[in-house]
């Protein structure tokens, strides 16, 4: 699996190439999205603090000519075209990372409908008033099961309660496949992985 920050027919974006929908699969996107969040929020800061030392039309003439990005935008991964031709469309989006455009923090994660056949269960059990544990059946992560386990968070609601919360995320065997911590009573999120 390759992804790649790349223009295909002009149009730029994040490439998934030859895609594995597995829980390494998720992981290195995952990876991919946070050094990109990261690198832009550098970015981002750098130029905000050059342009607070200036004066006020030569920081708006500053801004004018900026093609950088000064407040965070969300980061899109699509699966690669097996047509070269045409934009990407809604369908080819595998995951998008919604942020605050203010802090680059993720706010959401949409997974369009996955082609997957059949529902990926995802049980919920609250173990602390700052964790739980959700079991899904298998033993991989994979978009489906990312999704149900998003879908089941939000139906539980439990981080809505605490300034950070975390949902161990088990596979049907007991193992713990990843974490999905939450901060500020579920305002921001992220994903942690085990580390091999």
């Amino acid at each position: 699996m390759d992804i790649k920050y790349t223009s295909i027919n002009d149009v730029y974006g994040n490439y998934v190439f030859n895609f594995k929908d597995s829980t390494d699969g998720i992981k290195k996107i995952n990876d991919f999205a946070e050094k990109d969040i990261q690198d832009s929020k550098k970015v981002s800061d750098s130029i905000n603090s050059h342009i607070a030392s200036l004066q006020k039309e030569v920081a708006e003439k500053y801004l004018k000519g900026q093609s950088l990005p000064t407040s965070a935008t969300n980061v899109i991964f699509y699966k690669a075209p097996g047509d070269i031709s045409g934009e990407p469309k809604t369908n080819d989006i595998l995951i998008e990372y919604e942020l605050d455009e203010d802090n680059f923090k993720i706010k959401k994660l949409n997974i369009p409908n996955t082609k997957t056949k059949g529902e990926i269960s995802a049980t919920t059990a609250r173990k602390t008033p700052q964790s739980g544990m959700i079991t899904i059946s298998g033993s991989t992560i994979t978009l489906q099961a990312l999704k149900s386990v998003i879908r089941q968070i939000n139906e539980a609601g439990y981080q809505l309660h605490s300034d950070q919360y975390t949902y161990s995320i088990n596979g049907d065997k007991g193992q713990q496949l990843m974490a999905v911590l939450y901060e500020q009573k579920g305002k921001y999120l992220r994903l942690s992985f085990n580390k091999k």
